[in-house]
């Protein structure tokens, strides 16, 4: 007897699948207008079923790619350095994606207080997202933390290290497609619960 895949059995092989091909084709900033367009009709799909703990985590998780789109894609600040400032610039680099990544993470563990003290009127509940996104942002700021110590070492001693220096992008890679593969399989899960489809959509039924 054959057991049927749920959508959580394909979380796995779609987070691998999409960070491989990003990362050969090395197309950071279409990945990144992909997981903003993942989220966006996450949180349209929320809004159409009335979920506002799927709208809640869309908006954090969105503000997050946001903030980081907004600091380094836009030039604000450069992911570019030479030899006189590496130190200094890599130093900015890695700090300012910890500080965003504790920030999310700080929101995502107080998701259900901060939602139910803006919205009291509505169904809070604690999803499976809930309890598994923090440990997702606790992972990406010890990454940027240890990035960070390695480029003291790396810049200012000398020292020929690059494990964490590398492993920065991939692990924002593996993140954000988790999250997108988390937010996908909620809004599943909680729209088959609202209206008994299969397939979500954003439009009314007849």
């Amino acid at each position: 007897m054959t057991k049927d895949l749920s959508i959580k059995d394909l979380l796995l092989p779609y987070v691998v699948m999409v960070v491989v091909i990003f990362i050969m084709q090395d197309a950071t900033y279409v990945f990144i207008l992909s997981c903003i367009a993942i989220i966006s009709l996450v949180f349209l799909i929320g809004l159409r079923i009335k979920d506002i703990n799927i709208c809640v985590l869309a908006m954090m998780n969105l503000s997050s790619i946001l903030i980081e789109n907004l600091l380094f894609s836009t030039g604000l600040i450069s992911l570019y350095s030479d030899e006189e400032n590496r130190l200094l610039q890599n130093s900015i680099i890695f700090g300012l994606s910890m500080v965003r990544e504790l920030l999310i993470l700080v929101l995502l563990t107080y998701r259900i207080e901060i939602t139910k003290s803006l919205f009291p009127k509505h169904q809070i509940r604690a999803t499976f997202a809930d309890s598994m996104m923090p440990w997702l942002y606790l992972i990406g700021a010890a990454i940027s933390f240890f990035a960070l110590i390695e480029n003291y070492f790396r810049n200012a001693k000398g020292y020929d290290i690059t494990f964490f220096f590398y492993a920065f992008e991939i692990t924002g890679y593996l993140i954000f497609s988790t999250i997108c593969a988390m937010l996908v399989a909620l809004t599943v899960i909680s729209y088959k619960e609202a209206y008994e489809l299969k397939v979500p959509t954003i439009k009314k039924r007849g």
